[in-house]
């Protein structure tokens, strides 16, 4: 086992049952303006995983996993943020969060250190779970998926969103935990038990 594949834990190749042509890794919301410190919608731990982000993709590359990118994307105006996030970013007088062609430390570009390729899909989402309004089902249906690998951030909002919807569509879901993030350790904790208990493998 390499030092790098050793970032995010138990290697994708050693989980028991996790055939690659069956299987998709979905990496969620890792874009700049939920991980860059100075971002306006930054998650606490989101910047320390992006070594074990990226090594999770390395390796699930490899293997022939597909990869799948799920974005968050708000109309520039904002008029599509939720209420209560609206609320917030105007209070602080902050516009064009995850706008389309955004740059800059609120856009929607990756973190530096991580790494989409070109020929990797991008799925945008309206809310929390990644399956919500949007052909994910469908596509992991063409692709014949029954194994779904999450990462990204944040643990409480659409990670585990996209777990229980992950688990009601009746994919076997496992979470790269090193390879999420919360606000906090406590919330970090609580959550992954919350899947855990709910059927989601902890990896």
């Amino acid at each position: 086992m390499s030092r790098k594949t050793c970032i995010y834990g138990t290697p994708l190749s050693d989980v028991e049952g996790l055939a690659p042509e069956k299987t998709v890794l979905l990496m969620i919301d890792m874009e700049k303006a939920f991980v860059e410190p100075k971002a306006a919608l930054h998650i606490m731990g989101a910047k320390y995983t992006v070594p074990a982000c990226e090594a999770a993709l390395d390796d699930a590359r490899e293997l022939g996993i597909k990869v799948i990118w799920i974005k968050r994307v708000y109309k520039q105006d904002g008029s599509d943020i939720e209420t209560p996030r609206y609320r917030m970013l105007k209070q602080h007088g902050v516009t064009g969060v995850l706008a389309p062609d955004s740059t800059g430390v609120n856009s929607i570009e990756e973190p530096d250190g991580l790494t989409r390729l070109d020929s990797e899909t991008v799925i945008v989402k309206p809310r929390w779970s990644a399956f919500f309004k949007t052909h994910l089902d469908d596509m992991l249906q063409e692709l014949g998926a029954e194994n779904v690998v999450l990462a990204g951030t944040t643990t409480p909002n659409c990670v585990r969103s996209t777990c229980y919807d992950s688990i009601a569509y009746n994919y076997r879901t496992l979470v790269l935990s090193r390879c999420t993030s919360s606000q906090t350790d406590a919330i970090q904790r609580a959550n992954l038990e919350d899947m855990r208990r709910a059927g989601a493998e902890i990896i």
